[in-house]
């Protein structure tokens, strides 16, 4: 295998362990939001406790694909014809290394967009309000998500999830929507929920 096929898996290697590694926060979210549930969206959800390592992983192949690239630059001797010039094989790389540090850093991304968005208040009447424990909640967006799934879930007008303590607060209208569906809507998304308490 040449030199430059190498530097080509290394690159599609950390591109691909970068994609894993946002796969866990950004696929659900996506999913859940364009109204896909089900088991497919659990499927990435379980992923999250797999997540550091996809990051060990892209940040290692980033780190032989920059030693190869430094190693050849200093190899003046060097007869390796690829096709590329040194300016536009460099350019590649770069928009590689970027391409995998933005699906690494995607879900802080999308969340500090989510947390800059202005709260429109919605209208409660004839509402009940409800407390769910929520299980598995670990990522940066696993709380969107989660919100998301609910809010999606026709008589549910509001959804707050929290991190401490695991929890989502549900404003519904019990005609249109039971517990047993926010419940299920919860865990097809891969966070378990149960109730808490319940007011009026």
């Amino acid at each position: 295998m040449s030199e430059i096929n190498k530097k080509d898996w290394g690159m599609i290697g950390a591109i691909g362990a970068g994609v894993a590694a946002s796969a866990c926060c950004t696929i659900p979210l996506a999913l859940v939001s364009a109204g896909i549930g089900g088991s497919m969206v659990g499927t990435f959800t379980a992923m999250e406790p797999y997540r550091p390592y996809f990051i060990a992983i892209a940040v290692v192949a980033l780190g032989m694909v920059g030693i190869r690239e430094v190693k050849r630059s200093r190899d003046v001797d060097c007869d390796c014809e690829d096709g590329f010039s040194d300016t536009t094989r460099r350019s590649i790389l770069g928009v590689g290394f970027l391409v995998t540090i933005a699906f690494i850093a995607s879900p802080w991304i999308i969340r500090s967009g989510i947390d800059s968005e202005a709260a429109v208040a919605p209208d409660f009447t004839g509402t009940q309000q409800v407390v769910l424990t929520v299980e598995g909640m670990t990522c940066q967006l696993c709380d969107v998500t989660v919100s998301t799934a609910l809010t999606n879930l026709d008589g549910v007008d509001q959804a707050i999830v929290t991190f401490e303590p695991p929890e989502a607060i549900v404003r519904y209208d019990p005609k249109k929507v039971s517990l047993s569906d926010m419940e299920n809507a919860t865990t097809e998304v891969g966070y378990p929920a149960k109730l808490k308490t319940e007011t009026l």
